[in-house]
């Protein structure tokens, strides 16, 4: 059994302002892969906000405090939530993946 975060980000801000700083948090978060602590992220199509699912090699805090970081929240257009989990059931390819 892993344990695993879903981060949902929400959207505070206009899409204009949203794209603004688009480039900034994905380069945010590519230290988060490099570091293979971050597994699938991307938009919601909603387009309302976006999900990450990371590894939990942090704890709650430390990583809340890392997420804080991101431009989307330094900047003010969008907030996060995480969501502590335990992947009981997975597909056979995340075998030793997660």
């Amino acid at each position: 059994m892993s344990h695993l975060f879903l981060a949902t980000i929400t959207y505070l801000a206009s899409e204009e302002e949203v794209a603004a700083q688009r480039p900034g948090h994905r380069a945010f978060l590519d230290k988060f892969y490099q570091e293979d602590l971050l597994l699938i992220s991307g938009p919601m199509t909603s387009g309302k906000g976006g999900i990450l699912i990371l590894r939990a090699t942090l704890s709650e805090k430390d990583l809340l405090e890392r997420l804080a970081q991101d431009p989307f929240v330094t900047s003010g257009v969008a907030r996060y939530e995480l969501c502590a989990f335990n992947a009981v059931k997975h597909a056979s390819f995340l075998e030793g993946k997660i």
